[in-house]
């Protein structure tokens, strides 16, 4: 897999709509401290022409209630293909998807599409690379009910499959454990969470023992794309000696959402990584793992 593979730009995303079979276009902005309804404010207030709302949190996620499965679980299937359906989504057909500068939505998104094996690509820059080309933006609410944008006849005719999950690598907590001892596995979340120094959102404060810190905030460029490939390279270092010593390569965050960031910019290096759904809300929240912090970190600490 390349950057061409991940990565749309705002003038291949032109020529791609003027053409034959237009993609689908899925506006996915979100922020972890949104309240309720915000995706949908931003989407009314201005977007991509064309495209149809996706929310993470109700079609990109699910929410178990238990906190072992962390704050973003993967998706129910069935709720999933109903949203995509509904966003006009097609298993023939490339979909793009955006956000913008700050949000991880669009690297959950895209990882989530390919989890389900559907062809996407990240428009690099998102909605600030678009309005940036000088390219119009659309406002008006998302339809709250009415039709779905694929038709009964086009479903049935096989345009929307049954999704099958299971199409890109994910890994248990124990798999997780286990990564050190072969491979990397990165925590993208920023230094003093890692460190432990500080913890926001979740109960427990550190990171899983063994575990790298490659911050996420590093893989954004000012403008929101993606940096270029010898400052990928640079920041991801310990993933890509990992790599081609033949070890695994995994990567974890908070909840599952920014650890996906990761995930594709490893792809635009041809370096295919396993993602940790649970990530660090799951970890922590079982009483029987292991915490790593700064001066508490020895070989006895990765699990065996």
């Amino acid at each position: 897999m390349s950057r061409a593979d991940v990565l749309v730009t705002v003038s291949e995303l032109l020529d791609a709509l003027a053409g034959d079979e237009p993609p689908t276009l899925l506006d996915v902005r979100w922020a972890l401290t949104d309240p309720p309804g915000a995706g949908r404010d931003r989407y009314a207030a201005g977007h991509l022409p064309g495209a149809a709302l996706l929310d993470l949190e109700t079609a990109l996620t699910r929410h178990t209630g238990d906190p072992r499965d962390g704050r973003h679980p993967l998706p129910d299937l069935d709720v999933l293909r109903e949203a995509l359906i509904a966003g006009g989504v097609r298993a023939d057909r490339e979909t793009i998807v955006y956000d913008e500068p700050g949000s991880f939505a669009a690297g959950r998104a895209w990882w989530v599409l390919r989890w389900v094996g559907l062809p996407v690509r990240v428009l690099d820059g998102g909605l600030t690379a678009w309005t940036a080309a000088g390219q119009p933006l659309v406002t008006g609410p998302a339809a709250l009910s009415g039709e779905p944008a694929l038709a009964a006849s086009e479903v049935a005719n096989g345009a929307f499959p049954s999704l099958h999950s299971g199409q890109v690598a994910t890994l248990t907590a124990d798999e997780a454990a286990a990564t050190p001892r072969h491979g990397v596995l990165i925590d993208v979340r920023a230094p003093e969470r890692f460190r432990g120094d500080i913890e926001p959102i979740d109960p427990v404060a550190g990171h899983i023992p063994g575990a790298v810190n490659t911050p996420v905030a590093g893989l954004f460029a000012a403008d929101g794309t993606l940096p270029d490939e010898p400052t990928l390279r640079d920041r991801l270092a310990p993933a890509l000696a990992a790599a081609a010593a033949g070890g695994q390569v995994a990567a974890y965050c908070g909840s599952g959402v920014s650890a996906a960031h990761a995930v594709l910019a490893l792809a635009t290096l041809g370096i295919p990584a396993a993602l940790y759904p649970g990530s660090w809300s799951a970890w922590c929240n079982d009483p029987e793992r292991p915490v790593a912090r700064p001066g508490q970190m020895a070989n006895s600490d990765i699990p065996s």
